[in-house]
């Protein structure tokens, strides 16, 4: 009896689990930041932003872009956190629950505010970085 109501236990857990994982996941997500340096030299793009290449250039206008750091935290709805990347840029995340399509973070650099949905990457510009010409700026992905 002891063995049939332990199986009936971990049944019910294991078809319970999935849905349950499900909704957590709903309820938090994942930022991750990556900081780049824009210049109108004309160069290569560093590998590791050749999935952003395209974007950065047709968003920020400029010839070559150079990976600088990344950083990434997960938030639940209602939490914040920090996000510390090199030469002192900070973001600020607040998370905040969607229309049951995930949860929508609202992103503060510098001066800047904007809510980034579940599944979406957004570039920020960013302040004079360098040699004169070049620009900070940070691809922001919420996961």
């Amino acid at each position: 009896m002891r063995t049939i109501r332990l199986l009936s236990t971990l049944l019910a857990l294991a078809i319970a689990a999935p849905g349950a994982l499900f909704a957590a996941d709903g309820n938090r997500t994942t930022i991750t930041a990556i900081l780049v340096i824009a210049s109108n030299e004309r160069g290569p793009t560093d590998r590791q932003l050749a999935p952003y290449e395209a974007n950065l250039k047709r968003t920020l206008r400029y010839e070559s872009f150079r990976f600088v750091g990344e950083s990434s935290a997960t938030v639940t709805a209602g939490g914040t956190a920090q996000l510390v990347l090199p030469n002192n840029n900070r973001l600020q995340l607040e998370a905040e629950k969607s229309d049951g399509r995930g949860v929508r973070v609202k992103v503060r650099y510098g001066g800047t505010d904007v809510v980034i949905p579940s599944g979406k990457t957004v570039i920020l510009a960013g302040r004079p970085a360098g040699k004169a010409g070049e620009v900070s700026a940070v691809i922001v992905t919420a996961e």
